[in-house]
């Protein structure tokens, strides 16, 4: 759980205008009321106006002694996927001897307000403050700022501090269960290292410090006796091959559609990455996402691109060969035909179309020259198929 501190009643922190639109209206009732009676001698005006000002007074009393508190605000967790339960918690502590009078914390929640009443908190002690954040549909939701309000019991004066930073909450999309499909041919054989390439034992790749367990035939002895204690030769395996999945956030205009199918990409990258093999997750139309570190994080956040031309193929260009490629994408039928080439690249091609509730695609499992054709209108339909795939089976 993540968050960040600051004192509520230290100098420093942003504050908003005092006066409420009730205050407001109150201040200038009475300065009316004050020229009216000033202008035509009514004493009755005079009195109301003064008291109208008494009341302003007593509110600017009621609020200016402010809560001496910290504030420290998490998430938990900071990662959840569509539906599951997410809380936001303040933790609430009084930094002086005296009880704390009452505020009210105010977070953003996207673009949502959420006001959380604190009551009087004793000397020195701390209370946690929950609240549930949404989370019915996928995203990168930004919390806070998060601000400390004190308040006079008429809504006359609100003086509002922000004490706390913001924070991030990824909803990831919705994963169906998926099996993975066997991996192909790997087309690059020169022992170059990627970010993602596993230990094993085909090419040397690094010198680190020995460690108990060790292989002793794979010692560095040169090394070890320039550095005085033992060094091992570190080998990775520069050949496994990589399911690449690229998610066509172009052609797939229809907002519903898209997001089934954003659950098919996120169901097979999260069933391969729980084999602890290599997987990468592309778009059509890259995207740049703050503070992602990880394909999830990318598809919470992908968007539609409006384009009058896909790009599948070109992105598919650009991409390094090998392994096993899962396209999805629409029904377009006639990107199929120039998809089937890309078998000299990677082995093998899986296409998947999300159709939609209104396109007259056919659904099934297809065998097309050189790939694999899944047409369905629902994430959790084009993951079946996929799983008939992986095992062996027909439809």
């Amino acid at each position: 759980m993540s968050g960040a501190t600051r004192g509520a009643g230290r100098r420093g922190g942003r504050r908003r205008a005092p006066l409420t639109g009730a205050g407001w209206t109150v201040l200038a009732t009475a300065l009316a009321l004050y020229a009216l009676a000033a202008v035509f001698g009514y004493r009755l005006l005079a009195v109301c106006a003064v008291g109208l000002a008494v009341v302003l007074v007593l509110a600017v009393a009621w609020i200016v002694v402010g809560p001496r508190v910290d504030l420290t605000r998490g998430v938990d967790p900071d990662r959840v996927s569509v539906g599951e339960p997410a809380l936001g918690r303040i933790d609430v502590r009084n930094r002086s001897r005296l009880p704390s009078v009452p505020f009210v914390a105010v977070d953003r929640v996207g673009p949502d307000t959420v006001e959380l009443p604190v009551g009087v908190l004793p000397g020195g002690a701390a209370r946690p403050v929950y609240y549930p954040i949404p989370t019915v549909r996928r995203g990168r939701v930004e919390l806070g700022p998060l601000t400390v309000e004190r308040r006079d019991p008429l809504g006359l004066l609100r003086a509002a501090r922000r004490v706390a930073a913001p924070a991030l909450l990824w909803v990831h999309p919705r994963v169906h269960p998926a099996a993975t499909l066997p991996v192909g041919v790997v087309l690059d054989f020169e022992a170059r290292t990627t970010a993602n390439a596993r230990l094993g034992t085909l090419t040397f790749s690094s010198l680190r410090d020995y460690v108990p367990g060790d292989d002793p035939r794979r010692i560095h002895w040169r090394t070890t006796a320039r550095v005085g204690h033992l060094v091992v030769k570190e080998h990775i395996d520069t050949t496994e091959p990589t399911t690449t999945v690229l998610l066509d956030n172009v052609s797939l205009a229809d907002g519903v559609t898209f997001e089934h199918a954003v659950e098919v990409a996120a169901s097979v990258y999260r069933a391969v990455e729980l084999e602890g093999r290599p997987v990468r997750v592309h778009l059509v139309h890259e995207e740049s996402v703050p503070d992602a570190v990880d394909s999830l994080d990318l598809l919470a956040a992908v968007g539609v691109h409006r384009d009058s031309r896909s790009g599948v193929l070109e992105r598919i260009q650009r991409l390094p060969g090998g392994g096993v490629l899962v396209v999805v994408t629409s029904g377009d039928p006639a990107l199929l035909p120039r998809l089937a080439d890309q078998r000299r690249r990677f082995n093998p091609v899986v296409v998947v179309q999300l159709t939609g509730d209104r396109d007259a695609t056919p659904e099934g499992m297809h065998r097309r020259p050189g790939m694999t054709v899944i047409s369905a209108r629902h994430a959790q339909d084009a993951v079946t198929r996929w799983n008939h795939l992986a095992g062996g089976q027909s439809e």
